[in-house]
């Protein structure tokens, strides 16, 4: 994929970047030389590659790490218990999927409103469609995370860039309960390996990141990141 100085790296801020879009698109489009349809099938396509990078391909993921579990599991285990084997996950009312190249699309789509003589510099601002990332105009870090799993039970990876900064802050919250100060991560990937609150039963585990300055929290938190451990 060709990057765009516009469009963020990591696939947390891209989600916050296409909600921002979508929403200012509805406003400056008709003006832009977009038609309603158009518009209206960009934001369908857009929400389609969100719920998929969010939901579909977290869940996907998910389910190849506890079947490769069962399947050494139950090559090797000699503890003689019998676990039901894993299933995908089932979506309710998924969205209706779209032809693929969205984000291809969506890069030709705002090359031509920038021809449009309606354009100006204020609208892309506005938009999101100018200027670059620089190392320093970070405000919270862009955590990635991932199930692993060591020889007990699964563990959340939490990968991050620095730009710089000396240290991450992470904080945690399980099955909706109380935000916690769960470590301070000064290199990536940084591992949640705190066992379950209750064992063999999953829980949902969310995190925030922000950077750690001179043993203090600086700038904004990051959109929280979620995902589901299991046993």
């Amino acid at each position: 994929m060709m990057k765009q100085p516009y469009f963020p790296h990591t696939e947390a801020s891209r989600v916050i970047w296409i909600n921002h879009f979508c929403i200012k698109f509805n406003a400056y489009g008709p003006g832009l030389g977009v038609g309603p349809d158009e518009i209206a099938t960009t934001a369908k396509h857009l929400q389609y590659y969100v719920w998929l990078i969010q939901y579909w391909y977290v869940s996907v993921q998910q389910f190849a790490l506890a079947a490769t579990a069962t399947k050494e599991s139950m090559a090797m285990d000699e503890s003689g218990i019998i676990t039901a084997l894993p299933v995908p996950v089932v979506f309710d009312n998924p969205p209706e999927p779209c032809p693929p190249g969205i984000l291809a699309r969506l890069f030709k789509l705002i090359q031509r409103i920038k021809t449009s003589p309606n354009y100006t510099e204020a609208i892309g601002q506005d938009l999101g469609i100018i200027g670059s990332q620089a190392a320093d105009t970070h405000a919270y870090p862009e955590g990635n995370q991932s199930i692993k799993r060591n020889t007990t039970q699964e563990y959340v990876e939490i990968k991050f860039p620095k730009y710089h900064h000396t240290a991450v802050l992470i904080e945690s919250r399980r099955n909706g309960g109380d935000w916690e100060n769960v470590g301070v991560g000064q290199i990536s990937p940084w591992n949640d390996e705190r066992p379950l609150q209750t064992a063999g039963v999953p829980e949902v585990r969310e995190y925030r990141l922000c950077w750690y300055e001179n043993n203090k929290i600086s700038g904004d938190f990051s959109p929280v990141i979620k995902i589901t451990v299991g046993p």
